[in-house]
């Protein structure tokens, strides 16, 4: 099988992961031929792929001519990370105007000749056509490498999942408890589930995979990095934000218009992986929209 790894806009994390598979690293370039990957080999291009591995989003319009040519040349496309499948940190660019963003970056320089941004921050799927989803900020190693045995093998790779709450090993404490929490507010009780101690957790409608590893064994809310679970995606009037306060109004015998009004940054706490996603956006009853304001957007 012929493999590609290419990047757009991205830290490079998930190809990081790609170089952490060890002994499976080698077994996968011995019986495979990696025919593009620039921080394994010295070659700038390539014609064609079985499966190509597309981390970052698309901010510009050179990031655009760039997953085009990938769908054209790659007989399968693969969304790598969460920037690539629902837009990632980077999705937060859509808080506000480009023009704000870039003098906050470079100041009053005038910038010619360059390309030409993208009006919104979007997954991938949303420029181009996608076999299958591997997010992960970055996705676990374990993961990546079930993944890539799957892909190799041919199989058939779902966006469907279970959630972070599904794989953690918690239980209830007694209700209610104070909240809306965060770290900085103290720790919790070992061994019992964060969101109904009153921590903002977003395990139960983040996707599974991760193995529950902040809440479970380190004691750290889920933040949703691993992005929505199928169900938030799939089921209208699901939100991230309104299921949260829910919950939490639920832990902490609190009306959800008090929780609301102590939590002062919704879209960095709710939507902080996801918020380019067009399913939150247009589907659900508030969802992202009110928080899109890119190039004037509204």
């Amino acid at each position: 099988m012929e493999i590609a790894l290419l990047s757009l806009s991205s830290c490079l994390g998930c190809q990081m992961v790609f170089l952490s598979l060890e002994e499976y690293l080698y077994e996968l370039i011995g019986e495979n031929k990696v025919v593009y990957a620039p921080f394994l080999m010295d070659r700038r291009e390539w014609d064609h792929a079985d499966l190509a591995l597309v981390e970052g989003t698309v901010r510009n319009t050179e990031h655009f001519l760039r997953a085009r040519e990938v769908r054209e040349k790659a007989d399968r496309v693969v969304a790598l990370g969460t920037c690539a499948s629902f837009g990632g940190v980077q999705g937060l660019a859509d808080l506000y105007p480009e023009s704000r963003l870039l003098r906050s970056r470079f100041g009053d320089t005038a910038f010619e000749g360059g390309p030409q941004g993208v009006k919104r921050l979007l997954p991938l799927d949303s420029f181009i056509r996608v076999d299958a989803y591997l997010p992960g900020c970055p996705p676990p190693v374990a993961l990546m490498e079930r993944f890539l045995r799957a892909a190799v093998a041919g199989d058939r790779l779902s966006r469907e999942g279970s959630t972070v709450c599904a794989e953690c090993g918690v239980t209830s404490p007694p209700l209610p408890q104070p909240g809306p929490r965060r770290l900085t507010d103290g720790a919790g009780e070992p061994g019992k589930c964060l969101l109904e101690s009153g921590f903002v957790c977003l395990g139960p409608l983040t996707r599974d995979g991760c193995g529950a590893l902040c809440p479970t064994e380190m004691g750290v809310p889920c933040r949703g990095c691993r992005g929505p679970a199928g169900r938030v995606l799939e089921r209208a009037g699901v939100d991230m934000e309104a299921e949260t306060v829910r919950r939490l109004s639920r832990a902490t015998g609190k009306k959800e218009g008090e929780i609301r009004a102590e939590v002062a940054d919704p879209p960095r706490t709710y939507y902080l992986f996801c918020l380019a996603e067009p399913l939150l956006r247009r589907r659900r009853s508030g969802g992202t929209s009110p928080y899109i304001h890119r190039l004037g957007e509204q």
